[in-house]
Formats: structure tokens, sequence, C-alpha cells
């Protein structure tokens, strides 16, 4: 009894593994991710974000615009912006291993460009979820995604203690958004 149990825990786990496991795409002309700088401080790191989710993001919005978006376009869009924020996140892994960056830091600018990429994803991804077509390879990414960007908040807090308290004052106008795309881990996080 208690082995079936086991079994069936194990089994839950494997299936939620296999239907967010992703397949990476060739990427077509023009929807690569920007190239990044090596980082040399945690400000350069958001910097990089930032590019890389200006090159990306417009091409999700205009999918989204113009109706044509499905899991097809979508799905390869969503991976590279996983990509962006779990590079983003190694980077930051990698300055809290050494202990920090070594240089000061604006803690009220910095939230300022952590809100800002934050508030243009979950615009950007509620106007996805509110075609109400269905995306199913999308939903498990975004799911991924949503992991991720959770990740690289605890990592910048790990660093810049009281940074997620000024990134949540800016995102309070967003809040609601977050609550309807499903995003409970990162209100979580932020404590809204």
């Amino acid at each position: 009894m208690f082995s079936s149990r086991i079994v069936s825990f194990f089994l839950v786990f494997l299936t939620l593994g296999l239907v967010t496991y992703a397949n990476p795409v060739a990427a077509a002309g023009g929807n690569e991710v920007a190239k990044r700088q090596q980082a040399d401080s945690i400000e350069a790191v958001f910097a990089n974000l930032k590019a890389s989710t200006d090159s990306i993001l417009p091409q999700l919005d205009a999918l989204v615009d113009s109706g044509s978006a499905n899991d097809a376009n979508v799905a390869p869009l969503i991976t590279q912006l996983t990509d962006a924020f779990s590079t983003a996140d190694a980077d930051l892994t990698a300055f809290n291993a050494k202990g920090g960056d070594g240089k000061p830091h604006n803690k009220d600018e910095l939230a300022k460009v952590i809100a800002g990429i934050l508030i243009v994803l979950v615009k950007i991804i509620n106007k996805l979820l509110l075609l109400g077509i269905k995306l199913p390879i999308v939903g498990g990414l975004l799911l991924t995604l949503q992991i991720i960007v959770n990740k690289l908040l605890l990592s910048v807090e790990l660093l810049l203690a009281g940074i997620l308290k000024l990134v949540a004052i800016l995102l309070v106008d967003v809040a609601l958004l977050l609550k309807s795309i499903s995003w409970g881990l990162v209100l979580a996080t932020l404590g809204l």
C-alpha cells in the first residue's frame, strides 16, 4: 500500500516533467536573442536582460496584435524569453557565489529596470492569454517562465536585500494582471 503511493507520487512528477519539457527550436531569421556582453555588474546583467527582452517581446506583441499567434510561432519566442531570464539568473548566481560584484548599487534605479521588464512581459502575456486560443505547448512554457522569473527575483534579493520591496511598490498597478495570468508564485515572492 505504501509503495503504491510512492509509485503514484513518482508518476505525477514524471508526467509534469514530460509536459514541461521544451524541445529546442531553430531560430528563424530575425528571431535570434541579442548576444549579450559579459556581465561585470548586477546592473549589466539587467541591462543585458532588457536588451534581450526588448528584441523578443515586440515580436510576441506583433503576433498577438495581428491575431496570428499559435503554438508554432509563440513557443520559440517564449523559449527565447526563458533562456534570457535563465542566463540573467545564472549571472546573478555567479555573483552570489563570489559574494556580490563589489560595486555600489542604486537600488531605486535597478528596481525601476526590473519592474519595467516585468510590466511589459506581464502585459504581453496577458494579451496573449486574453485571445482565448488554445496553446497547449505555450502553457507549459509559461509555467517554466514563471518559475525562472521567480528564481531571478529571489537571486537579486539575495544579492541586494530589500530590492524586492522596491520592485513590489512599482508593480502594484500590475498585481491584478499577475493574478489574471496565474503568476501566484511571483505575486507571493513580491508580497503583493
